[in-house]
Order: structure tokens, then C-alpha cells, then sequence
């Protein structure tokens, strides 16, 4: 019997078929225990955006364990390189998302977002807003709020998470959703009226934020239709309803800008970060927040005489020290203009299976991309087909997602592509 227990695997599965060993890597390549070589197309989990054995971010580490490999930043302490993290991202982040609190992934940064929202309406007088606003089909982690706000079942089944506290409106997804002869920009307005419908009948004064990918990532690809997101944010801001962006996919790059709110014009009150933050060598997560909430966090903060708050490893040093080697190497690289090229390679690879009977769809922004197929049955059939020719596509239903390294060459990209083309058949 295996010891461990795998996420998001059949555990029974594993006793008769033990999960594959990946025991190196090297760019976007990975090999298993067997010798197989693999080009990793989903840079891991969406996150392994330097590659798999990057040696500048294995030498920051290694020199930040050597002057101080742990502290914290609980009662009045900090760390040196935490400090000089938090004024390079300050400087780095769209609009006044200046302010931040650290954890240590993906998850952690939403459930902290969403304590933190909450507590900033409290700090304006308004106690009631407690509930959060969420989207079908998206993904926002796998803890305990943050399971409870990801719209897929597979992460609620059998937990017993908070849903009293979400509110679930629909799925930005025109070419699923969209109603008969219904345009792009139609279908974007119809979804911004019925989130306003929905605040109403439940009361604004209720809802403390809606959160939300800017691009929903393991819900699909799913890129937002024209219109929605300049909508959805005026709904918000006329009813006092704070506005959370999760780019803990879309962060640092992805979608050609370097964050996604820049990508699709949003200006959130609150923004996580996780994965790309370090090129996924350490665990580090953080939320940036605007100076109103900061300052409304604050004061409620004074009442009690503390923010009751913290982490054990939230802006740990070696961390810090990873974070900030990484965002170098993506200034040296001209992250957009390096993320530009990579997606026009990608595009163009991908554009025959536009025309190819068993697909739906291809959406594609910056450089990350999915092909979606006529059902999950061929979606399936298409990714292990791929996977046994040596590249690893994250399945989502009939939707394969596409997420490669930066670090990727053109040729890369074309090996990408040819064998998911092949794999279509």
C-alpha cells in the first residue's frame, strides 16, 4: 500500500497502478524513474515557469540558507531580503496594490484574501459583509474556503465545505454557455446584468468581494468574453463590493502583460500571487492589496491591538531570496516581449486543429492556450495519446490546457504542438 496519498488521484487506483516517479529535470524536459523523457507542456502545475532545475534560483536559495536559512515577521520582526521583496513587487504590481501578506501557496492566498476582505469591510462599518461572490467552473484551491469557492464538484465532494458563504454565478465561457444567434459581447452583457440581479436579490450588504481568474485556468482556458470584465468591476464598485483578482496562474507573465488584470484592463482592491512568483522552486505565495483596504485592515487591526494574522513560513527569507532572483531573471528576459514571441509560436503551431473535426475550440492568450474537443471522451483519448508520445497536457474535460515553460525554444513549441496534432490523429 502507498504511503502517500496523492492529490487529486483515486488512492485505490495507486495501489494497483503506482503514480509515475519523476526523478529529474533539466528546461522543460522531465524524466521518470524508467529513463522516459518528457516534455513537460503545463510547466508542472501551471508554475515551473524557469524550468525544472533553474541553477540561478537553486544559487539564490543555496546563498540565502548560508546567511540565514529561516525567521519570521511575527510582533515587530522582519527579515532584510522579505523587505526588499515587498518594495520590488510594490513597484512591479498594477495601480496601488501596494501592500502584502505572505503564505505559502496557491490556496493559502486565497482563504488570506478572502480573511482579509472580509476584515477590511469591517474596518469601514460594514460587519455583514461577510459572503463571498464566486464562479461556476472556476478554480481557487483545494483547503477550506478556498475549496469552497472553486466551482468544480470534484473539489467539494464528501468535504462538507462552507458553501453558505459563496455565492455562485455563471461561467464566462461563450462557446458553452452563449444562448442561440447570442454575441460575444451580448453574452458578456447578459452575465454583468445577472450578476447585478443576483446582489440585489441577495443583498449588498451581505457580500464582502467577488473573486476571480482573470483568465480561468483549470476550469478550461477560459478566456473572458469582450466587455465582461469592465462591466462585472462597475456592478462591483457601485454596490461597495470589493474585487479579488487570483493570479496565481495568470501572475508574472502568462498572458503576455505581466499580470493578467493588466492583460484585460481590471483594477482589483485585492490581488493573489503564488506559483511563477518563484518560478515554483519554493513555496511563497502573497496578496497584495490597494491602500484603502490596507489602511480600512489596519484600523480594525488597531481596535484589537494586533492583526491576528500570520504564518509560520509566510515571507520566509530563502523564499524572498528565490522570489527576487526570479523576478530578475524576468526583467532580463523582457518577460512580455519574451512571453509575445512564445505565444505567436504557440498560435501558430496550434492553427491547424482550428480546422479539425473534433474540435471546438482553440483559445489561446500569451502563452497559454486550449484546445478544446467535441467531448471529454476525446479529450482524454487525445491527452494520453500525447503523454505516451512524450509530452504531458493537463486534461481538463474535453479541454487539453497548454502551459509551457519560458524558458521553451521554438523548437520546443513545435514538438508541442506536432504531437498533440498527431495525437488528435
Amino acid at each position: 500500500m502507498n504511503a502517500h496519498l496523492h492529490p487529486f488521484t483515486d488512492p485505490r487506483a495507486t495501489e494497483v497502478a503506482p503514480p509515475r516517479e519523476i526523478v529529474s529535470g533539466e528546461g522543460v524536459r522531465v524524466t521518470d524513474a524508467e529513463g522516459n523523457v518528457f516534455i513537460d507542456g503545463m510547466a508542472g502545475l501551471w508554475c515551473a515557469s524557469l524550468g525544472f532545475a533553474p541553477e540561478r534560483l537553486r544559487r539564490a536559495a543555496s546563498d540565502q540558507m548560508a546567511k540565514l536559512a529561516y525567521y519570521h515577521s511575527f510582533k515587530g520582526r522582519t527579515t532584510d531580503v522579505t523587505e526588499r521583496l515587498s518594495k520590488a513587487l510594490a513597484a512591479r504590481l498594477p495601480g496601488d496594490l501596494g501592500h502584502l501578506v505572505y503564505g505559502t501557496s496557491g490556496s493559502e492566498a486565497v482563504e488570506v484574501a478572502i480573511k482579509m476582505a472580509r476584515y477590511a469591510q469591517a474596518g469601514r462599518g460594514q460587519e455583514g459583509r461577510t459572503r463571498i461572490i464566486a464562479r461556476t467552473g472556476a478554480y481557487h484551491g483545494s483547503v477550506t474556503m478556498s475549496a469552497a469557492l472553486t466551482g468544480l464538484q470534484y473539489v467539494h465532494d464528501g468535504f462538507h465545505l462552507p458553501a453558505s458563504d459563496v455565492i455562485r454565478v455563471g461561467r464566462p465561457h461563450w462557446v458553452d454557455e452563449a444562448g442561440p444567434g447570442e454575441s460575444e459581447r451580448a453574452f458578456a452583457d447578459r452575465l454583468v446584468a445577472e450578476l447585478e440581479e443576483m446582489i440585489e436579490a441577495e443583498g449588498a450588504d451581505t457580500i464582502a468581494a467577488m473573486i476571480g481568474e482573470p483568465v480561468m485556468g483549470a476550469g478550461g482556458v477560459l478566456l473572458p468574453p469582450e466587455g465582461y470584465w469592465e462591466g462585472v468591476q462597475e456592478v462591483l464598485r457601485r454596490h461597495g463590493i470589493l474585487l479579488i483578482a487570483d493570479e496565481v496562474i495568470t501572475g508574472f507573465g502568462r498572458t503576455g502583460r505581466w499580470f493578467g488584470c493588466e492583460t484585460y484592463g481590471i483594477a482589483p482592491d485585492l490581488m493573489t500571487m503564488a506559483k511563477q512568483l518563484t518560478g515554483a522552486v519554493f513555496p511563497l505565495s502573497a496578496v497584495a492589496m490597494t491602500g484603502a483596504v490596507r489602511d480600512s485592515v489596519a484600523d480594525r487591526a488597531h481596535e484589537f491591538g494586533m492583526l491576528g494574522h500570520g504564518v509560520t513560513y509566510g515571507g520566509h527569507p530563502v523564499g524572498a531570496a528565490v522570489a527576487l532572483e526570479t523576478l530578475a531573471i524576468y526583467e532580463e528576459m523582457k518577460l512580455e516581449e519574451r512571453t509575445a514571441e512564445l505565444g505567436a509560436r504557440l498560435a501558430a503551431g496550434l492553427a491547424p486543429l482550428r480546422q479539425h473535426p473534433d474540435v471546438r475550440e482553440v483559445r489561446q492568450v500569451g502563452f497559454v492556450a486550449g484546445v478544446q474537443f467535441d467531448s471529454a471522451e476525446t479529450g482524454l483519448r487525445v491527452g494520453e495519446a500525447a503523454e505516451a508520445r512524450g509530452v504531458f497536457l493537463r486534461i481538463v474535460g474535453p479541454t487539453l490546457a497548454i502551459c509551457p515553460p519560458y524558458v521553451a525554444t521554438p523548437e520546443d513549441i513545435d514538438e508541442i504542438c506536432r504531437v498533440l496534432i498527431e495525437s488528435a490523429g
